[in-house]
């Protein structure tokens, strides 16, 4: 079956009529001969618009066009708007292709465009005659950029124009802007001063602390809202994190004034790196000595309102947190005998019985940890009718 010629315009819009202020041409431009002497004055004057390469496309474009259907069946034309690109720019594209249809009576449109704002005029053209076919003859890069600039302009109107994004993106800066200079003249405040309390605001918004310190605000409103176990499980964890940063802070200052006790004047840790590596032994040993006994009680409590929780819930991993609990202690003895004996090694005096001791903790812990283990194995299928799997539980939910 062949293909039927039929009579097909290469359209090019330049919607803001740059070609008209910058070669002095009037629109329509008809003809082959007559758009090609436009883009040369065009090009010459402009070598960097866009329209430019939509015109050249579309000379392109009409003589392979012209190769397969014959130059009788094929027209070109140039259409142009106003500067300001506003509807009268719209009503001159119409009235123009109006009388580029009277002269060439096109069945379909090739239309060439070189970015979005001549687009615009898509439902205008297919509203006369069928689209057929969108060239977009870009530069590249330069569609992105046309997209960019068109939206940020459109978001600068909207922020001076519309009174609900005015009062955000210009009142609440313009009152921040006039309290602060007037208290700069009333010489309450300094630029420093003011460069720190910007500098904080960023720091709040660039982080989200601002968000973090609502949502702190919202659960401490809510925690008297909460059921009497999960309250006792917020103020166990909350407790837990105190002790813990008393038992490191602790630890530490315990740390520091041992070695001050033993080297009272200790040298720059940045000249004698190796002289301080030499005394992390000491240091940690008067770190677990110091701080292991507040930071393991914080996480027993911690542990121990979980198990109540999960008795009172009937959670099955009451078990596992039973046999938690038990690992803790195993490891908070081993830590404070290795801590004691660091320090009786290092500082002295050195006791012989602090090795069968912390090799014997070892093996108490291991044999512990097996016993509880079996115990709670076996528990556990003795209370299998009390305590719900967690996916039983997760089933019942939903």
């Amino acid at each position: 079956m062949s293909l039927e010629p039929k009579k097909l315009l290469v359209l090019v819009v330049d919607r803001d009529n740059d070609i008209k202020r910058k070669t002095g041409i009037s629109t329509p431009i008809v003809g082959f001969e007559e758009n090609l002497k436009a883009a040369q004055s065009f090009a010459l004057n402009d070598p960097e618009e866009a329209d430019v390469n939509a015109m050249f496309g579309a000379l392109k474009i009409y003589k392979e066009l012209v190769e397969r259907f014959g130059e009788e069946n094929v027209e070109i034309a140039t259409l142009a708007g106003e500067e300001k690109e506003s509807i009268e720019a719209d009503v001159k594209i119409m009235h123009e292709l109006e009388s580029v249809l009277k002269k060439f009576p096109a069945d379909g449109v090739v239309f060439v465009s070189d970015g979005v704002t001549d687009e615009f005029v898509l439902p205008i053209v297919s509203s006369r005659v069928p689209v057929i076919s969108v060239k977009r003859l870009v530069v590249r890069q330069s569609e992105s950029v046309e997209r960019t600039w068109l939206l940020l302009g459109r978001y600068l109107k909207l922020a001076f124009t519309e009174p609900k994004y005015s009062r955000m993106f210009l009142g609440i800066p313009g009152v921040l802007l006039t309290l602060t200079g007037l208290l700069y003249l009333l010489n309450l405040i300094s630029p420093p001063l003011i460069l720190t309390v910007v500098g904080i605001v960023l720091i709040f918004r660039g982080f989200n602390i601002d968000q973090k310190i609502m949502a702190l605000y919202n659960w401490f409103m809510n925690f008297f809202k909460m059921p009497a176990y999960r309250q006792l499980t917020a103020f166990a964890n909350l407790v837990a994190v105190i002790l813990i940063f008393l038992g490191f802070y602790i630890g530490y200052t315990s740390s520091i004034s041992t070695l001050i006790s033993i080297y009272p004047n200790p040298p720059d840790p940045s000249t004698y790196t190796w002289w301080w590596i030499d005394k992390i032994p000491l240091i940690l040993g008067a770190f677990l000595t110091a701080g292991i006994d507040i930071i393991a009680t914080a996480m027993i409590i911690s542990i121990a309102s979980i198990i109540v929780y999960r008795v009172l819930v009937r959670d099955s991993r009451f078990w596992s947190a039973v046999r938690s609990t038990v690992l803790i202690i195993w490891i908070w003895a081993l830590l404070k005998r290795t801590g004691i004996l660091i320090l009786s090694t290092t500082i002295g005096p050195f006791e012989e019985t602090q090795i069968p001791t912390l090799i014997l903790i070892s093996v108490l812990g291991v044999v512990t940890m097996t016993i509880t283990l079996i115990i709670t194995r076996i528990l556990s299928r003795m209370y299998s009718d009390y305590f719900k799997p967690r996916k039983e539980k997760l089933k019942e939910k939903f």
